[in-house]
């Protein structure tokens, strides 16, 4: 195993919070490294290739201030435009009969970025330097000692140890609990915190139909749309702003024990849903998109693949010896707020916090 000496901080997580905390570090001129399990940076934020659609999160809001600022930062506001609204909504009954109505966007008012969300992880990493960030890293061990804190980490199929004086936990609390080993072993109400903590969408699962035009605006539909038949809860446009592209994404209502393995089932049962909620257009996508991140280890635990909760708000509160040690960052850890606590914002948030925590901690 190789052992080095790395950084004062080193960031577990290379999604939305970790890639803010490492973008204020650098900024203040203090040293980190970060960490990310999988082979590409965003953690929960997936967007197509070619699309530009996001398998995601999409949306934020007016008057999310430190979203907002990042995205100006990053010279990307002229990408912001609106979700669209326009037009009827569909619902579709128990009993198989539509009702279309104004009013019904249940997203109206909420922003989308061109290029997908992506685009903001790009413009993040693109102002860091690469060698200070490694994919393929999976934290298995954290150990506190008398100056700081050690990592075992599998990288790229090798053990590899670093040592620095913090680290910051950039992912969802669950997963942590979960897949790292912490000595000496968190106190167990702690343990009990984490494990009480839902992770923000993890038990969803989005399908993306893309077209070729947007039949639905031509037919006065917005849409959005809400059915008690499914396979869909909601549908929503997800058609990017510029481009052939256009697209209808839903989440899937159905558990995940019963979705495991059903992928082409629950896609071709969703055409036929958007068939009968938006017409015979939607029976000709030119693709369909599946992105389950119940199954993601990654995203989701056990207990929450098991727990039908679509949205959950907490914030850790941990008040064991290793407070000053890791520092928690993630959507799940930001301010208790309705568009903070688990939203984009929230990521944005608890990454600038936990970095000027470390400002605090290493003058």
């Amino acid at each position: 195993m190789q052992t080095r000496t790395d950084a004062p901080a080193i960031i577990v997580g290379g999604g939305l919070s970790g890639l803010c905390a490492a973008f204020r570090l650098q900024q203040l001129g203090i040293s980190y490294r970060l960490l990310e399990a999988r082979d590409r940076l965003g953690g929960r934020i997936l967007t197509t290739d070619d699309s530009h659609i996001d398998l995601g999160p999409s949306w934020f809001w007016p008057g999310q201030r430190q979203i907002a600022e990042l995205i100006s930062e990053l010279g990307l506001q002229d990408g912001i435009y609106p979700q669209a609204s326009d037009g009827l909504s569909v619902m579709e009954y128990a009993d198989g009969t539509l009702q279309k109505s104004h009013g019904g966007a249940s997203m109206a008012g909420s922003n989308r970025l061109e290029g997908g969300m992506q685009r903001l992880i790009t413009a993040l990493a693109d102002t860091l330097p690469a060698e200070r960030i490694k994919t393929s890293s999976q934290v298995r061990h954290i150990e506190q000692t008398r100056d700081g804190i050690t990592l075992r980490v599998e990288q790229a199929g090798e053990d590899i140890q670093l040592s620095g004086r913090l680290v910051i936990l950039a992912l969802p609390p669950r997963v942590a609990a979960n897949t790292i080993h912490f000595q000496p072993g968190l106190p167990s109400k702690d343990g009990q915190v984490l494990e009480r903590i839902p992770t923000w969408m993890a038990a969803q699962c989005k399908i993306i139909a893309e077209y070729d035009a947007a039949f639905w605006l031509a037919d006065g539909l917005s849409g959005d749309g809400f059915s008690q038949l499914g396979p869909l809860g909601e549908v929503h446009d997800a058609s990017p702003r510029h481009g052939d592209t256009h697209a209808l994404f839903g989440f899937v209502a159905v558990p995940p024990a019963q979705r495991q393995g059903q992928d082409d089932a629950l896609k071709q049962a969703a055409i036929e849903q958007l068939v009968r909620m938006f017409g015979e257009a939607a029976s000709t996508p030119v693709a369909v998109h599946l992105q389950d991140w119940a199954f993601d280890g990654l995203t989701a635990t056990a207990l929450d693949r098991s727990m039908q909760i679509p949205h959950g708000h907490a914030r850790p509160t941990l008040s064991s010896e290793w407070n000053k040690r890791v520092l928690w960052a993630g959507t799940e850890t930001a301010g208790l707020t309705d568009h903070s606590n688990g939203y984009l914002e929230g990521a944005v948030e608890a990454g600038n916090r936990a970095a000027t925590l470390v400002a605090t901690l290493n003058p």
